[in-house]
């Protein structure tokens, strides 16, 4: 996981690797947390692209990360998703979270 602040613009970005599944979810999903804890911001963007895999247990952490941050007033997006974790996430009824502000950094 690499996390990049733009202090500027009270922005958090969080480019994830790997595979996201039951087994890696609970623990990147409490580190995340203690991230967000530390750092007050408007903006929370998790850049996916690196993602591998991503199951419905990865699809949940997004969706509860989501409610965590927009419980803050903070936006919430994820960026770059590969076709399977698009598709993942509109079948879940998850496609919201995916880049919903236009803006790049």
């Amino acid at each position: 996981m690499t996390v990049v602040s733009d202090p500027v613009n009270a922005r958090l970005t969080i480019a994830l690797e790997g595979d996201l599944d039951c087994a890696s979810a609970p623990a990147l999903s409490a580190r995340m947390r203690m991230i967000l804890d530390r750092r007050p911001v408007r903006q929370v963007v998790i850049d996916v692209a690196g993602l591998e895999f991503c199951d419905i247990a990865g699809a949940r952490m997004f969706l509860q990360l989501r409610q965590v941050v927009t419980g803050t007033g903070a936006a919430y997006c994820l960026r770059h998703p590969r076709a399977h974790i698009r598709w993942l996430l509109h079948h879940l009824d998850a496609g919201h979270l995916i880049e919903p502000f236009g803006e790049h950094g």
